[in-house]
């Protein structure tokens, strides 16, 4: 009886797994550090730039994931990885889109401020359920 899984993580994987440890060892630093000394009043500047370096740690996560796809030697893997992109790019517009008509009819006051962190999370419940559907 063979194995479920592979003994042996893929390269491209283990690159992978570097890139998205290091952007998100450093979206933690950076967030609770930037959080921190923001509390203790800091000029307008330096806000502004901490909320980019932020951004560019989310950035990061973006690009390490597209890296992924265009590493991976597998086809099979790459179709399913397209499929997990989509469908989290298909989640995440539904919810935002719900999300902006509350706003519209005033049930809510606020639209999606967080939608990096929206398709994030879909990215993450999308590969459940495209290697389920495959």
């Amino acid at each position: 009886m063979t194995a479920p899984f592979p003994r042996q993580i893929p390269q491209y994987m283990r690159r992978y797994y570097r890139r998205l440890g290091g952007f998100m060892a450093a979206y933690a630093a950076v967030l609770i550090g930037g959080l921190y000394i923001a509390m203790a009043g800091i000029p307008l500047p330096v806000r502004v730039f901490l909320a980019f370096l932020n951004a560019a740690m989310i950035l990061g996560v973006f690009w390490a994931i597209f890296r992924l796809l265009a590493e991976c030697d597998d086809e099979y893997q790459r179709l399913l990885l397209v499929k997990q992109t989509l469908l989290a790019t298909a989640l995440t517009l539904a919810i935002t889109t719900c999300w902006q008509y509350l706003v519209v009819y005033e049930v809510l006051t606020e639209g999606p401020a967080w939608v990096g962190v929206i398709w994030l999370a879909a990215f993450g419940i999308a590969a459940p359920i495209v290697r389920w559907r495959s």
